[in-house]
């Protein structure tokens, strides 16, 4: 049920279409088996004191453990997230981790508030260096999600016809072989010394 909420929320859809790369080429999609090795997400989340693991490949919830009184559901999930890894260790290293977490922009923003209202009535240089510190915090979020920003715009531009016109004013001039050629060399040298040629 959760699952076709968000997947007929316009507002999660157009943000990640925002994403899709425009494809110049037509590609014969096909569609996985059960053989087949696939990159999906995984989700493991809290509920009423167990773990539960939701993998849109399986049929249901699994189950990973009760939470302890005294630790966090993190710890129950970190041992299952561990031994997912060692089981494909030996031949797979294409792992990723996400967490979603709060705004620690919000975050910053309440304890500045928590730290002003201190020093409303106590003027505590300990608390200020600590309103500093948290106004510093605060500076490098924002500033980190102006450098998102910016990659995104990146991200999303369309610089296929770009490529398409230097390659063919390239190609006017005579330079696109000899740099064809360039390219190959520098691609066998290194292949030669063992490196991988995109590096």
């Amino acid at each position: 049920m959760r699952g076709l909420a968000i997947e007929n929320s316009e507002a999660i859809r157009n943000a990640h279409n925002s994403f899709a790369r425009p494809e110049p080429f037509i590609v014969n999609e096909q569609k996985a088996t059960a053989a087949d090795d696939v990159f999906h997400f995984v989700a493991f989340l809290p509920f009423e004191n167990h773990v539960y693991e939701l993998d849109g490949l399986k049929p249901g919830p699994i189950h990973h453990g009760a939470i302890n009184n005294n630790s966090s559901w993190l710890s129950v999930a970190k041992t299952a997230i561990q031994q997912r890894i060692e089981t494909y260790a030996a031949s797979e290293i294409k792992f990723n981790l996400l967490a979603i977490v709060r705004d620690q922009r919000q975050v910053l923003e309440e304890e500045r508030s928590r730290l002003q209202s201190i020093l409303a009535t106590n003027n505590d240089p300990q608390v200020s260096a600590e309103l500093a510190q948290v106004e510093a915090n605060f500076a490098n979020e924002t500033a980190k999600r102006q450098a998102w920003e910016e990659e995104n715009t990146r991200r999303r531009h369309n610089y296929i016809p770009f490529c398409v016109d230097l390659f063919k004013v390239l190609a006017e001039k005579s330079i696109l072989p000899s740099l064809i050629d360039k390219a190959n060399e520098i691609a066998r040298n290194k292949r030669g010394q063992g490196l991988s040629p995109s590096k």
